[in-house]
């Protein structure tokens, strides 16, 4: 952090609260470094460097709430899956957010490596660059991207140092800066799109192999939940040194919330329009979102680990930004 930097406690608030999240769901490893990173941000404020903070009131607000479960079926084993959510105020004076999931693969020990290396090697590259404001000159959609590939990096080479070792993982993860959202995943992890008025949409697309089934016609969607080969992806993070990540631009409007999520939710709620009951309860907070969902997981069996991330977009004063357009659903940008 640039000494001249000003505190921003919202952001510092955020990682507090991954912080305890890691806790309750045995990460200690995942809890000491995001600790680590909120000491960072305060420290200008601690060692009596600059005391200017942020503001909290920008025109669109961001609340997020998580959810972790190992599920009925993995109770008492480590949790594969791992989240993280921070908001935010970037230098230029606008709101921003990062949201991340990711589902390990390679078995209890391998598959919890490997989604926490992807998350904090995503967050660790993305971040700075988006409190700082500075893309270099590519887009936000470019920043995420890059993060994405660096995890993908990252974990491969993990798996180089250990003979036999095949630890992957899938990864969604949602960057927001003023009224737009960029979407990137690799896998079979979800974020979707709750819009007033016009319900739930997928924006992701899977890397499976039901995935593929459905878009050659061989089954339906709702085929999906039950076919045999439904937990068979085709992409992931760490099995080659490259890998190809899908991102997604949209424009945001006031009232519309994002749900990121593992296959540990959406495989064990198939009927889509439970997840938009609880998205569309204008009243309930992100956090009771959140866990309304686990629970919703919990009871369609549980038979996974369970991650996600729900982020309600409150949109206060749209004078001081550009005009919000409705946006093209799922619009893919080029590599």
């Amino acid at each position: 952090m640039a000494p001249d930097q000003p505190v921003d406690l919202t952001l510092v608030g955020a990682y507090l609260h991954n912080v305890q999240l890691a806790l309750v769901n045995d990460q200690p490893q995942h809890a000491e470094l995001l600790l680590a990173h909120a000491l960072h941000l305060l420290s200008p404020a601690l060692t009596g460097q600059h005391s200017a903070l942020l503001p909290s009131d920008p025109p669109i607000q961001l609340s997020a709430g998580v959810g972790l479960d190992a599920g009925k079926k993995r109770r008492g084993k480590p949790n594969e899956d791992y989240v993280f959510a921070v908001q935010g105020i970037i230098a230029t004076r606008e709101p921003f957010g990062l949201f991340v999931v990711a589902d390990g693969m390679g078995g209890h020990v391998n598959g919890q490596e490997a989604s926490r290396l992807a998350i904090e090697t995503v967050v660790d590259d993305v971040l700075p660059r988006v409190r700082e404001g500075q893309t270099d000159g590519a887009s936000w959609g470019e920043v995420l991207r890059h993060g994405v590939e660096r995890a993908n990096v990252v974990v491969y080479q993990r798996n180089q140092q250990f003979a036999g070792s095949s630890m992957g993982t899938t990864v969604t993860a949602a960057l927001i800066v003023g009224p737009e959202v960029f979407v990137a995943n690799v896998g079979d992890s979800r974020t979707y799109l709750y819009r007033p008025g016009q319900g739930l949409a997928q924006l992701t697309r899977d890397h499976s192999t039901v995935a593929q089934l459905v878009e050659m016609g061989a089954i339906t969607r709702a085929e999906i939940y039950t076919h045999p080969q439904r937990n068979e992806i085709y992409r992931c993070l760490g099995a080659s040194p490259t890998v190809e990540v899908d991102v997604f631009r949209e424009t945001l409007q006031d009232g519309d919330a994002l749900l990121l999520c593992s296959d540990g939710l959406w495989e064990m709620v198939p009927d889509e329009q439970q997840l938009t009951g609880v998205l569309s309860s204008s009243w309930a907070s992100a956090d009771y979102m959140a866990e309304r969902l686990v629970q919703l997981a919990l009871a369609g069996g549980g038979r996974d680990n369970i991650g996600l991330v729900v982020v309600q977009v409150r949109i206060q004063d749209i004078t001081g930004l550009q005009t919000i357009i409705t946006p093209h659903r799922g619009t893919l940008l080029p590599a």
